[in-house]
């Protein structure tokens, strides 16, 4: 049973090795660390409302876009050199479970933010969310790099906090350092996996006997 599990969390860690997955969700993350910037700049008196609306179809898309890229990325330039491995996938109740959670978690920072009257401490709320998510997801997969993270995060959110940034800039920085902090350590994974892995051989069996 122990072989069996290592196995799983094995294949689980493969799917991370390359870095890929906190790359492009550190861009998601810029992404919307962007369009909190652009609701503080802007001079329209509808901007808190458009990004309002446009932020959970963002989420939306980019989540969709994220997972189209990754399959994409996976098929060319990773599955070619380290070959293809099957992993556990989690089910549909777990997938629900997780969303639920999340969205409990969302809940409970806002209504904490905005009854509570603790909007200075936003970019604390943010860090903690996050970081929270990247530890459970570090444990359950034993990848270091996303406990690195989950520090990074909160570390992020706290000294925010500390400096007494605007409250109007407190979620644009957190998300920005959060999403620049998972891009760069993406970014390292990938260019160590890159160094470390061959291009695999295309030519039949038989030619290589």
């Amino acid at each position: 049973m122990k072989d069996l599990n290592k196995t799983i969390r094995r294949s689980q860690q493969y799917w991370f090795d390359d870095g890929l997955v906190e790359l492009l969700l550190g861009l998601l993350f810029l992404v919307l660390s962007g369009l909190f910037w652009w609701q503080v700049v802007s001079d329209s008196e509808y901007a808190p409302l458009v990004g309002g609306i446009a932020m959970p179809f963002i989420i939306i898309l980019g989540s969709i876009l994220m997972g189209v890229a990754l399959r994409w990325l996976k098929q060319r330039p990773v599955y070619p050199r380290t070959g293809y491995v099957t992993y556990v996938k989690p089910t549909n109740r777990q997938r629900g479970m997780s969303g639920l959670l999340g969205l409990i978690i969302g809940i409970v920072m806002a209504v904490a933010v905005t009854q509570f009257e603790l909007a200075k401490l936003t970019a604390a709320f943010i860090g903690a969310g996050l970081g929270f998510g990247l530890f459970l997801i570090g444990n359950h997969m034993g990848v270091l790099r996303f406990h690195l993270l989950a520090i990074w995060a909160v570390a992020s959110g706290v000294l925010i906090t500390f400096l007494g940034v605007d409250e109007s800039l407190a979620a644009t920085l957190a998300l920005g350092l959060v999403g620049l902090g998972m891009m760069l350590s993406g970014g390292f994974a990938f260019w160590r996996y890159w160094q470390n892995s061959e291009p695999g051989n295309d030519e039949p069996m038989e030619a290589l006997s």
